[in-house]
C-alpha cells in the first residue's frame, strides 16, 4: 500500500477507509484483485475504433504534446495498447501476460523504466496496490501525465460508477490528488477534463512534472 496514504488519519466505513483530512479513501483489504489476464485485455480491445476512443486518444496525445513535445514516453498499464499503435516513440510496462506478450511481439515493451523523459498512467494508478513501485523511476524534471476517476467527495463513493471494489484500490477527490502527488515530489502543470468532455464520467487528466524527490513524511 502506498507509504504516505496509510499513515493518514482514516475512518472506516465497511471495506473502505476514509481519509478525510487528505482527500482520499482506499480499500481496506487489498489482498483480493481482479484478474488481470486475457479476459481484461480483449475488454480494453473491444473500446477501440470507437467514437469515444476516438476522441480520448486524440485528446491524450494531444495534452502529452502540450506540455512534453513528442519525446520518448512509457505508457504504464497500456490496457490493449491502443496509444501506444498512435502515438510515435511510446513503449510500455503491463502485469498483465496478454499485455505483455503483445508489447513484446510488437517491439514496445519495456525492460528498464528509467530514462524516460515521460511517463502516462491512463486509468491506472487507482488499481496499483504501491504506485511507488513505478513512480520511483521517474527522474527529476521528468513528465508524468494521468487520468482517473474523481470523487466529489468521499462519502458518495459507493454512488459512482468507478466504485469498483477489487479493482480500484484508491479513491481521490481532486485536491487530495494533487495534494498526494506533491508529496511524492510533483508539482501540477495542468488539470483538464477533456475525457469527461469526450463522454467518460468523472474523469480528470492531470500533467505533472517532477520537481523533488519523495517526502519522507506526510506532513
Amino acid at each position: 500500500m502506498d507509504r504516505f496514504i496509510a499513515a493518514f488519519p482514516a475512518v472506516a466505513d465497511g471495506d473502505l477507509m476514509l481519509c478525510h483530512a487528505h482527500g482520499v479513501a482506499y480499500q481496506r483489504d487489498q489482498s483480493q484483485l481482479v484478474d488481470y489476464g486475457e479476459d481484461y485485455f480483449e475488454k480494453c480491445r473491444g473500446y477501440e475504433g470507437q467514437a469515444i476512443a476516438e476522441k480520448i486518444n486524440a485528446g491524450r496525445i494531444a495534452f502529452v504534446a502540450r506540455h512534453y513535445g513528442s519525446g520518448r514516453v512509457c505508457d504504464v498499464g497500456v490496457g490493449s495498447g491502443e496509444f501506444i499503435k498512435r502515438r510515435p516513440h511510446t513503449f510500455g510496462v503491463d502485469v498483465n501476460p496478454a499485455a505483455v506478450r503483445w508489447l513484446k511481439e510488437c517491439g514496445r515493451w519495456v525492460d528498464n523504466l528509467d530514462f524516460f523523459g515521460a511517463y502516462t498512467f491512463w486509468d491506472v494508478l487507482e488499481h496499483v496496490p504501491e504506485p511507488e513501485q513505478y513512480l520511483r523511476h521517474i527522474y527529476l524534471r521528468s513528465f508524468l501525465f494521468l487520468s482517473i476517476p474523481i470523487m466529489q467527495s468521499l462519502d458518495c463513493i459507493r454512488e459512482s460508477k468507478h466504485y469498483r471494489p477489487g479493482e480500484h484500490l484508491y479513491y481521490f477527490e481532486e485536491a487530495g490528488l494533487v495534494q498526494w502527488m506533491a508529496w511524492h515530489g510533483f508539482v501540477l502543470l495542468e488539470a483538464s477534463s477533456f475525457e469527461s468532455e469526450a463522454g467518460r464520467e468523472s474523469i480528470r487528466s492531470f500533467a505533472f512534472k517532477r520537481i523533488r524527490w519523495p517526502s519522507l513524511n506526510a506532513t
